[in-house]
């Protein structure tokens, strides 16, 4: 038989077992994840709720375009993506301090591959890149071609009318360019070529319009590689996107960064 100094000793080794599994178990901390992130959302958790878990837990974000676009097909909310974006600058910070700089150089990304980044409040925002399509037209005289981003408003929205954005390309590769919201279908358009033509020749012209591009102030290019990218004048209220005009014949690409100044 046990006795009862032997059954003390046990009991005092079993509730120092179970404190030791209860304090590795607290202070053992969740790394919140991409996936994370969809199976709250999956779970109807709203996107106050996500962002505050995002803003009190560790976390490991793939913040790559592609990922990034997972997110959003997931239906996850701009507002949940910039709290993912900010989460993994802040975790991307080096903990070493760095040389002095002007804020705005500080807080620009370095260019590990192209993007174009919006900077707000001192913090970098990647924009992700919207597919548009080309659609041609043709009468008997004049044919035209336009490049269409669907939907008529950007999900990207700004209220500063003098944005900062840095980009890999310069101007004249992704020019800053005002987008016409479509008439009759859900969608926004820029022209890109038009032509005549007559019994005995004619015309095309091909590339993004003067008129349509938004003058930028001179932008050289620092020892990161990109491009400081304002506009000249404030911009007004509407619809705009940075045209990569290389990679088809009619002087424009397929991507476009596009956003909304409301």
């Amino acid at each position: 038989m046990i006795g009862s100094r032997g059954i003390r000793f046990t009991l005092a080794l079993v509730i120092a077992a179970l404190t030791l599994v209860t304090a590795t178990s607290l202070t053992a901390q969740e790394v919140l994840t991409n996936d994370s992130l969809v199976a709250l959302k999956k779970a109807g958790l709203s996107d106050s709720i996500i962002i505050s878990k995002i803003k009190s837990s560790q976390t490991k974000f793939d913040t790559s375009s592609k990922a990034l676009i997972g997110l959003k097909n997931a239906g996850m909310s701009d507002q949940v993506i910039e709290a993912v974006l900010n989460a993994g600058s802040a975790s991307a910070a080096p903990a070493a301090p760095a040389a002095p700089a002007a804020p705005a150089a500080a807080a620009a990304p370095a260019a590990a591959r192209e993007s174009i980044v919006h900077l707000i409040a001192g913090k970098s925002v990647e924009m992700v890149p919207a597919n548009a399509s080309m659609e041609f037209s043709s009468g008997f005289f004049d044919s035209k071609s336009e490049l269409v981003v669907k939907g008529r408003k950007a999900q990207y929205r700004i209220a500063d009318k003098k944005p900062v954005f840095y980009s890999t390309w310069s101007p004249n590769d992704a020019p800053l360019v005002r987008l016409k919201p479509g008439s009759d279908h859900d969608d926004r358009n820029l022209k890109i070529s038009s032509g005549s033509f007559a019994p005995f020749g004619g015309s095309v012209k091909y590339g993004v319009r003067s008129e349509d591009k938004v003058d930028m102030e001179s932008a050289e290019r620092d020892a990161r590689g990109l491009y400081k990218l304002t506009p000249k004048e404030p911009l007004k209220p509407g619809e705009y996107g940075f045209v990569l005009t290389y990679g088809m014949a009619a002087g424009a690409s397929g991507r476009i960064y596009d956003f909304g100044v409301d």
